[in-house]
């Protein structure tokens, strides 16, 4: 990145974080109530509630390993844990910080001896099954909601057209980028093409074959889909599920009464918006949005707000920390192992 670029991501980034902050702070006022009353239900949640919230969310995690060593033969599941919980780390403290928990991992797998076209083929399955996964999921349950006669706002019936139409558009375009060679080959002379003509322009004398990267990474993803693409599905969706369940049981937890139509399009609105994460990792939009149609359902405000918040609590804030430890112990631990080598 030159030195140009630099200072405008810093701005962007700091500009997400504070209005990520801004909306979670806000969130008691924009539904009529305070943080007191939020800190006073959270603050009454059983040691051993927390504990059993804690396992499901675990559980949830251990769950997606499924997902990450279908898309990279011969992972480990304690190597799959790792790159998740510190990549989620990386991506949850910075706007579109995607590219950085995917920087994080690929470090980790050229130092397990992973190829960067499988590490390639890797992050592009991984990602792609997520997040056709949510968006299928986020419009499914809201599709179920209305056929059950839920009441939602005008605005779901845009958000599910949206839902559809995109996961309809990634289903195509998965299918053609696999199957098709003619349009991997204009893609490859397409990157070729601009890439080399940037370089020319910084002056530099390398240049790059691309068309061969993208045929080597589609024969790589090819390979891998038609033989895990079972793997790949039932992991997502059972990922899915158990975040579900959980959100159900943070919202049961601080005695909240919801019902569980509710919680499937509460639990809709907050993947959907994970998505497209303008801010870390949807934080501030995920939370209020998952509030506002709770509360718009008729769900009391103070139950709906310190359920929500909870949820978040374990899917986003507390990989935070977690991950960014594991990706500390394994870097002093790969520094120790390559000095070691180096001293033989």
């Amino acid at each position: 990145m030159n030195s140009t670029s630099r200072p405008l991501r810093h701005i962007l980034s700091a500009a997400a974080v504070v209005a990520s902050v801004g909306l979670t702070a806000l969130i008691p006022v924009m539904v009529g109530m305070s943080w007191s009353a939020i800190i006073t239900v959270l603050a009454g949640i059983s040691v051993v509630t927390l504990v059993g919230l804690g396992v499901l969310w675990a559980a949830g995690l251990l769950v997606h390993t499924i997902v990450l060593r279908a898309a990279l033969p011969g992972l480990t599941t304690r190597r799959a844990l790792l790159l998740n919980i510190s990549g989620s780390a990386v991506s949850n403290v910075a706007p579109f910080g995607g590219a950085a928990g995917v920087g994080l991992g690929y470090v980790m797998a050229r130092s397990w001896k992973v190829s960067p076209a499988s590490f390639a083929s890797f992050t592009a399955i991984s990602n792609l099954w997520n997040v056709v996964g949510k968006l299928l999921v986020g419009t499914v349950l809201i599709s179920a909601a209305l056929i059950l006669g839920v009441n939602l706002p005008p605005a779901f019936h845009g958000v599910l057209a949206y839902g559809t139409a995109v996961v309809l558009a990634v289903t195509i375009a998965l299918i053609v980028a696999l199957s098709s060679r003619t349009v991997a080959d204009r893609l490859g002379r397409s990157l070729d093409i601009g890439i080399n003509a940037v370089l020319r322009r910084l002056g530099s004398p390398r240049r790059v074959e691309a068309r061969t990267w993208v045929h080597e990474t589609r024969a790589a993803n090819s390979a891998t889909v038609s033989t895990s693409w079972a793997r790949l599905t039932l992991g997502v969706l059972a990922y899915l599920f158990l975040q579900a369940l959980l959100m159900a049981g943070c919202l049961i937890a601080v005695g909240a009464h919801v019902p569980w139509t509710f919680i499937a399009v509460a639990f809709a609105v907050e993947r959907l918006i994970t998505v497209i994460p303008f801010t870390p990792g949807g934080s501030g939009l995920a939370e209020l949005g998952s509030v506002a149609v709770l509360v718009a359902l008729g769900v009391d405000p103070v139950g709906a707000a310190s359920g929500i918040l909870l949820y978040r609590l374990f899917t986003f804030l507390l990989e935070i920390p977690l991950g960014g430890i594991s990706a500390l112990v394994w870097f002093r631990h790969h520094r120790a192992t390559t000095h070691e080598l180096v001293a033989a």
